[in-house]
C-alpha cells in the first residue's frame, strides 16, 4: 500500500497531493477537462466525503451538452438556447445570465441529434489573465445559420466583442461540437458535421485572435468531405511549446484510395499550420467503417507521449516529438471503443469506454500500457479525478459514480436527471458540478483543500 501511495499519490488532510502532484494555488476549472494536457484532475479537493446533493439550478432555457466551468467562485454553464448562466459555487444563486442570440431550430438542419435548437454545443473556455470567457454560438440567420465567437467578461457576463468564425462551408452542415482551447493568444475552435454525417461538411480548426485584432486562420482537413474535428465533445490538447493536437474523424477516402488525413492525429501550430501527423495503418478501413479516431480527445503524457483512442477499439501511444506519419505509433493494443475524453494521473490513464471505464497502467519509459481494471459497464462518460475518486457518468442510466482509482470499485453512486451524450462533470473545492438536461447540479464530494480566493 505504501509503495502504491508513493507512485499514485494520496489525499492528505489539510491539503491535496493529487496523485503525486502538489496542488497549485487556485481552484478554477477554466476549460474542458482542465485544458492543456487534458488530464482532467481537480487539485482543490481534499479527502473524500460522502457524496450528497448540495444544490440544483433548474429551468435553464436550453439543454446543456457542454461541461460546466468554475471561475472565481462561479459555476458557468452554456446551453443550446445560446444562454450562458453563472451561479455561486457554494449556494447555486444565479449571479448573471447572458443571452447571445436566437439559436438555430433543429428542424432547419439536414440531420442531427440536438433538439429542439442548436446553440452553444462546445464547452467554452476562460482566459484568467484577461478575465474573458469565450463561447461559440450557432445563431439563426434567416433560413441559414452563422457561427459567432463571443467574448464575455467572465465575472459579470458583460459582452466584450463578437466576431464570425465561420469556416468556408455551408453553416447548416457544420457543427461546432468540440470544446474551445486557448493557445498563444488564439482561440481554437473545432468544426465537424451534424450527427448522421449528412450534407457536404469538412473538418476545420479555426484559430481566432483572442484580443479581436487581426484575421482568423483556418486549418482544413485535406479531404473532399468529412474528416470532422469533434472529439466527442472533447477539446484540442495543447503542450507547453504551444503545439496543438487534434484528431480527425472518418473522411472521404477508403481502401484503395489516396490518404486524405481521415482518422489522423494532427500536430498544428496555434494558427493552424500543420507541423506533423500520425495515422494508424488501418486508417482507410477505419474511414470506410465510420470508426473515427477523432471520437475522443488526445491526452498528453509525460515523456513526450500522447495517448489516442477512438472507435476502432485500440489505444495508441505516439511520440509528440515525431508523430511518425502512417503506422508510426510507438505502441498499440486493444482497449475499447471510446468517446469524449480520458483522465490521467501519475502513471494511470482512465479511459472513457462505451462498455464502461477502463484504467490502464502506462509505462512511459518503456512506451507501453497494460489494462489495470474495468469499472461498471454503464459508467461510460468522460471521467475526471477529484477528492481521491474517479468520477464518471452513466448517461444511459442517469447515474454518477465515484470509483476507487486503484481498483475501480464503486465508492459512491448517485441518481441524476437525464443527461446528454458524453456528459462530464467539473470539480472544485470539494464540490462536483454536473449539467443534466436543463439543470445544473452540485454535489459535495470532499473537503476543500485550498484557501478559497
Amino acid at each position: 500500500m505504501r509503495r502504491w501511495l508513493s507512485t499514485f499519490g494520496a489525499l492528505l488532510a489539510g491539503g491535496l497531493l493529487a496523485f503525486g502532484l502538489v496542488a497549485p494555488a487556485g481552484a478554477d476549472w477554466t476549460a474542458y477537462h482542465e485544458g492543456g494536457a487534458l488530464s482532467a484532475a481537480d487539485h482543490s479537493s481534499g479527502r473524500a466525503a460522502p457524496l450528497k446533493p448540495a444544490w440544483k439550478a433548474a429551468g435553464l432555457d436550453g439543454t446543456v451538452w457542454s461541461e460546466p466551468l468554475v471561475y472565481h467562485g462561479l459555476v458557468i454553464v452554456a446551453t443550446e438556447a445560446n444562454d450562458i448562466y453563472a451561479f455561486r459555487e457554494r449556494t447555486g444563486v444565479r449571479v448573471w445570465h447572458a443571452r447571445l442570440g436566437a439559436p438555430v431550430p433543429a428542424s432547419t438542419l439536414p440531420c442531427g441529434d440536438i433538439s429542439p435548437t442548436v446553440g452553444i454545443t462546445g464547452t467554452p473556455v476562460i482566459d484568467p489573465r484577461t478575465d474573458t470567457l469565450y463561447a461559440v454560438a450557432d445563431l439563426r440567420s434567416g433560413a441559414s445559420a452563422r457561427h459567432t465567437l463571443f467574448a464575455l467578461e467572465a465575472r459579470t457576463g458583460r459582452r466584450r466583442f463578437a466576431r464570425s468564425v465561420e469556416p468556408p462551408s455551408d453553416p447548416l452542415n457544420q457543427l461546432q461540437r468540440e470544446g474551445l482551447a486557448l493557445d498563444a493568444g488564439r482561440v481554437l475552435i473545432g468544426f465537424g458535421g451534424n450527427d448522421g454525417d449528412c450534407g457536404q461538411y469538412r473538418g476545420f480548426l479555426v484559430s481566432a485572435p483572442a484580443a479581436n485584432r487581426g484575421a482568423n486562420t483556418i486549418y482544413a482537413v485535406p479531404t473532399s468531405r468529412e474528416g470532422a474535428i469533434w472529439s466527442g465533445g472533447g477539446a484540442p490538447a495543447v503542450d507547453r511549446s504551444g503545439n496543438v493536437f487534434v484528431p480527425t474523424g472518418n473522411a472521404a477516402n477508403g481502401p484503395g484510395q489516396a490518404y486524405d488525413h481521415g482518422d489522423t492525429l494532427e500536430k498544428l501550430s496555434p494558427t493552424g499550420v500543420q507541423r506533423d501527423f500520425w495515422a494508424p495503418a488501418s486508417w482507410a478501413r477505419d474511414s470506410a467503417a465510420d470508426a473515427d479516431l477523432g471520437s475522443v480527445s488526445p491526452v498528453l503524457l509525460p515523456g513526450h507521449l500522447v495517448y489516442q483512442g477512438g472507435k476502432n477499439g485500440r489505444g495508441y501511444l505516439v511520440s509528440t516529438r515525431h508523430l511518425g506519419h502512417i503506422g508510426g505509433e510507438l505502441f498499440s493494443a486493444p482497449v475499447c471503443t471510446s468517446f469524449g475524453a480520458d483522465a490521467y494521473a501519475s502513471g494511470t490513464l482512465f479511459v472513457a469506454c462505451t462498455e464502461g471505464i477502463h484504467a490502464l497502467t502506462v509505462k512511459t519509459a518503456a512506451h507501453r500500457f497494460v489494462n489495470r481494471w474495468a469499472g461498471p459497464s454503464d459508467a461510460d462518460g468522460p471521467p475526471i479525478l477529484a477528492a481521491g475518486r474517479v468520477w464518471v457518468t452513466s448517461t444511459s442510466d442517469s447515474l454518477l459514480y465515484g470509483l476507487d482509482p486503484r481498483t475501480g470499485a464503486v465508492r459512491a453512486r448517485q441518481s441524476t436527471p437525464a443527461m446528454e451524450h458524453f456528459s462530464t462533470p467539473a470539480a472544485s473545492g470539494g464540490r462536483l458540478f454536473l449539467a443534466t438536461g436543463q439543470t445544473l447540479n452540485a454535489y459535495t464530494i470532499g473537503t476543500a483543500a485550498l484557501h478559497r480566493r
